[in-house]
């Protein structure tokens, strides 16, 4: 009887965030896709009791550590992969692997020094381990770089990735960034393609769903390392968009993310919000809101798998790389400097539901395409 396909699957987070809960969910799913339902998937995180619904999960060397144990294990980090006993299990782990995969997401950057470091300590170790094992490799869709400093750390960071089988990068700074790698793919997020696979049911029953909007949900987050005048703008704008959309809508406030530095539910007190406030997930269940305006990519992505039209303000390329791969050009904007009059009457519109899925319905071929490529890619890496 042939043995069941064994991955490990690297760079998972915490599932206290929903978004990277979601993406090991899917990647996990993706995999059991590509080589059955007996697939065995290890699972290498930063938060490994974070995800109990899973029954092989490791403590991923020094992001899974903290206080002086992390500082003890990031100057480890530095030593070469065979002298560094910290890393004594992940290796053995991936030697009795058949397949190393990287979980779709944004790790891979670095925009300074002190963020260079902690990649070299954290991702970059687990690609080092990946790399000796000499295994087979396949990275689901990224938004990786920028590398700073420019020069070193992404020869560094693309020569690795340039080794692996297939590496699939999810906007089009990545696949520049990585244009001189031979195996790197242009793909959507995985929760766009896990949204094709089930964009059928999902868009039929659009069709039964009133096309006016009266509930609005919003998923807000602190705003990035923006400049003051920007996180100025992006608080203004959507305290703007609130209060607008409140004259005619009920509003509902959701949180998406309560763990490891992106606590959600201190930033909505932090500007005054103090309504009671419930994971997405649960909203998306119990009190089904008409549209979400979310600032979480996975947020908005999470909608709409749940049959929600999303309006997405995005800090960054990742969500303007899903929603053109959707598209729904129309329905993102720059969180920094959106424009609330508009993003309104985009909402608002009239024929703003059944249009947000005809577009979406268009799209699904090119999207289909792209999971299929990559299924076919995992299994050329795996030899079957």
């Amino acid at each position: 009887m042939t043995q069941p396909t064994h991955v490990v699957l690297l760079h998972a987070y915490s599932s206290k965030n929903s978004g990277d809960g979601l993406l090991v969910d899917l990647s996990v799913d993706l995999l059991k896709r590509a080589f059955g339902d007996a697939t065995k998937v290890s699972i290498v995180a930063a938060d490994p009791g974070s995800f109990a619904q899973y029954d092989d999960v490791i403590a991923a060397p020094v992001l899974a550590k903290s206080g002086l144990a992390r500082v003890c294990g990031a100057a480890g980090a530095l030593l070469p992969v065979e002298l560094n006993g910290g890393l004594r299990g992940l290796s053995r782990l991936i030697a009795q692997a058949d397949l190393v995969v990287g979980v779709g997401g944004g790790y891979l950057r670095a925009r300074n020094a002190t963020e260079a470091l902690k990649l070299e300590a954290g991702h970059l170790l687990q690609m080092r381990v990946a790399v000796r094992a000499g295994k087979p490799a396949v990275y689901l869709p990224q938004s990786i770089g920028p590398a700073m400093p420019a020069e070193p750390l992404h020869s560094h960071l693309a020569r690795m990735l340039g080794s692996f089988a297939a590496v699939f990068v999810r906007d089009d700074r990545s696949a520049a960034f990585l244009a001189r790698n031979a195996n790197t793919r242009r793909a959507p997020d995985l929760a766009v393609l896990d949204f094709e696979r089930r964009s059928a049911q999902l868009i039929d029953d659009a069709r039964n769903v009133d096309a006016k909007v009266r509930h609005v949900a919003f998923v807000l987050r602190k705003a990035p390392s923006w400049t003051a005048l920007q996180r100025q703008r992006y608080e203004a704008s959507t305290r703007k968009l609130i209060r607008q959309l409140g004259e005619t809508c009920r509003i509902s406030f959701a949180v998406q993310s309560t763990g490891r530095g992106n606590d959600d539910l201190a930033y909505y007190r932090s500007i005054g919000i103090q309504d009671e406030l419930v994971p997405l997930k649960e909203l998306l269940a119990t009190d089904r809101p008409d549209v979400v305006v979310s600032v979480r990519l996975h947020g908005a992505l999470e909608s709409i798998l749940s049959g929600v039209p999303a309006y997405h303000l995005s800090y960054e390329r990742k969500g303007f790389g899903a929603y053109g791969d959707l598209g729904l050009n129309e329905w993102v904007a720059n969180a920094a400097d959106f424009d609330p009059d508009r993003a309104m009457a985009t909402i608002l519109a009239a024929d703003a539901i059944p249009a947000f899925w005809a577009n979406t319905a268009r799209a699904c071929e090119r999207i289909r395409a792209s999971r299929d490529e990559i299924v076919a890619a995992l299994r050329d890496a795996r030899g079957v």
